[in-house]
């Protein structure tokens, strides 16, 4: 006598616990990716990395290549949105060693901004890139370092600009823009860096001084801050018009 075949309510239902079960044991799956990767067993590391990720996107119904930070709570969930960029980045970093998988290189770093920008932990990931970039580790550098310049700056603001013309968002776009341009130059790099390294200090110091603060922004931030937006204007409609 044939058996009794399951009905599509309980091949759902197992399916369903199936996933859970994975979904608990996920941490352990990517503590085991991790230990891989530190024993430089890189095809054992990206196998677990990779059930980590599908794991993920499963149990928010999802694909991995859709996963995304908009299927996490920022506050809930930030302990494992480190984990998942982090789990990218030595995606990344693996991929990059063979010229067959650049791309899929390049896509893994697109996911680690993703899950890096905005949240309280992407001033540690950028710190990160910089160092392999310093080293010069990558083998497809550009990429890596376009990522650092992503993570660590486009997402900031613009400290002085914004405290002298918090209103102004036409100002302020214009800056980002000269400021993305400045990022392509190696000098406009180094600039850009400094800049964000030393403005939050000038800034707590104009706050902590209200005198000062009405003097200097006044009389200095404001004109130059101005100026600069002119001549940025003025190059860009010139460049325009060739």
């Amino acid at each position: 006598m044939a058996g009794k075949k399951p009905n599509q309510a309980e091949e759902g239902e197992k399916r369903s616990q199936a996933m859970l079960m994975a979904y608990r044991e996920r941490l352990t799956v990517l503590k085991r990716a991790q230990e891989f990767s530190a024993r430089g067993d890189i095809p054992k590391a990206v196998e677990r990395y990779n059930t980590y990720l599908n794991t993920l996107a499963a149990y928010h119904f999802t694909t991995e290549e859709d996963l995304g930070p908009k299927h996490f709570d920022p506050e809930k969930d930030i302990a494992e949105l480190l984990l998942i960029s982090h789990a990218y980045w030595d995606l990344a970093k693996a991929y990059d060693r063979s010229p067959r998988l650049r791309h899929e290189s390049v896509r893994c770093l697109e996911k680690f901004v993703r899950f890096s920008t905005g949240f309280k932990f992407q001033h540690i990931n950028a710190q990160m890139v910089k160092k392999f970039v310093k080293r010069r580790r990558a083998y497809n550098l550009p990429a890596f370092q376009e990522a650092y310049n992503r993570i660590y700056v486009n997402s900031k603001a613009c400290f002085i600009a914004t405290h002298c013309f918090p209103e102004d968002e036409v100002l302020l776009t214009n800056l980002r823009e000269l400021k993305n341009q400045l990022l392509e130059i190696y000098l406009g790099r180094k600039f850009v860096e400094i800049y964000y390294a030393k403005s939050p200090i000038l800034i707590d110091f104009l706050r902590s001084n209200d005198y000062l603060n009405k003097v200097l922004t006044k009389f200095l931030f404001k004109p130059l801050i101005k100026g600069i937006d002119t001549i940025y204007k003025y190059a860009r409609i010139k460049k325009t018009h060739h």
